[in-house]
């Protein structure tokens, strides 16, 4: 069975099957992301769908629909919202469509506050079209595979995006990963969590998983994530797919700058070493950040979503540098 497809169900209640897709067009500077999650133990789908525009400005969107247990219903039927992602060829070409109302958001720091407080206009109505292809131009690099499992694999993206007046034809570079088994948006959080609220943590950020993906045009690729260590450090694994290699990364550390009483990231530093011995050391400048909530019991759980320059050796590329922190918040 190809793992493109769905698979059977666990017996987790927190399974979930995921397809995410992102890209960054280098000359424009737009950029989007779009998770689509299957929740059998829940009983909904959903996708969010988020597009990155000029400065801090984002159109953000978000729906839901009610699903089955027997998720082999929707192989052919990846629908959720507004958002409709179509396999054209199997680990070769994707569509991306969405067609529907859209928040057209001037500043997405707003997201980080709750909804209650946010001020009149944070937010004008908008109808968002955006009609994308996905080229893979690599085989899936696989982290686990078997009952849970989870593989990446780098892209080119071309298309057109229109909000409201606005028209705009893109091209750039992406990843795609496709992910399968128990999702705990939660876990890693137990006994690390931001007090305070989302804007000023008393003690400063301690995200629980960096996750990042990068471009450098068509020749190279990286992914992978890291997580908190008993020793504060952020460290995992990843991949680098490289002039058609795919190549393991170890030792992969991510140290972060935030803004000043914020857990918004203002820049990263990557170092890791390939199954050769490479060095590897890449800085990136995040150009903005989308962050998403996820209620969690007595908080929530943000997944700070950051469009981020990445240099390379002195190469230019682009991606996104993911930090998910989980925030107690006061009455």
């Amino acid at each position: 069975m190809s793992d493109e497809l769905m698979h059977p169900v666990g017996d987790d209640p927190s399974w979930s099957e995921s397809y995410y897709f992102n890209f960054v067009d280098p000359d424009s500077g737009i950029g989007m992301f779009t998770r689509m999650g299957f929740r059998p133990g829940n009983g909904w789908a959903d996708a969010l769908h988020a597009v990155y525009l000029d400065g801090h400005r984002v159109a953000f969107t978000y729906g839901r629909r009610t699903i089955e247990k027997d998720l082999a219903a929707y192989d052919g039927d990846l629908s959720a919202g507004d958002l409709t992602l179509t396999c054209v060829e199997m680990h070769r070409r994707w569509r991306i469509h969405y067609d529907g109302p859209a928040q057209d958001i001037n500043d997405a720091d707003i997201l980080l506050t709750r909804r209650k407080e946010r001020p009149d206009g944070w937010f004008t109505d908008a109808r968002l079209v955006m009609d994308l292809t996905f080229e893979c131009l690599t085989e899936p690099h696989y982290a686990a595979a078997g009952a849970r499992g989870h593989f990446e694999q780098s892209g080119r993206v071309t298309g057109t995006i229109h909000l409201g007046d606005e028209q705009r034809t893109v091209a750039g570079y992406g990843v795609r990963d496709k992910s399968w088994g128990p999702r705990d948006w939660g876990a890693g959080a137990r006994g690390s969590q931001e007090s305070g609220t989302a804007q000023t943590p008393s003690t400063g950020p301690r995200p629980m998983v960096n996750w990042f993906s990068m471009n450098f045009g068509a020749q190279a690729a990286l992914g992978g994530s890291c997580f908190r260590h008993p020793d504060g450090v952020m460290r995992g694994a990843g991949w680098l797919q490289r002039d058609g290699q795919s190549i393991d990364l170890s030792e992969v550390v991510i140290t972060t700058a935030y803004r000043d009483d914020s857990i918004l990231h203002e820049s990263v530093n990557l170092r890791a070493t390939t199954e050769s011995g490479e060095k590897i050391e890449i800085d990136g400048v995040v150009r903005s950040v989308c962050p998403t909530k996820i209620p969690m019991p007595g908080g929530a759980t943000f997944v700070n979503e950051g469009l981020t320059e990445f240099t390379w050796d002195g190469e230019v590329g682009h991606g996104i540098a993911e930090h998910w922190h989980a925030v107690t918040i006061g009455n």
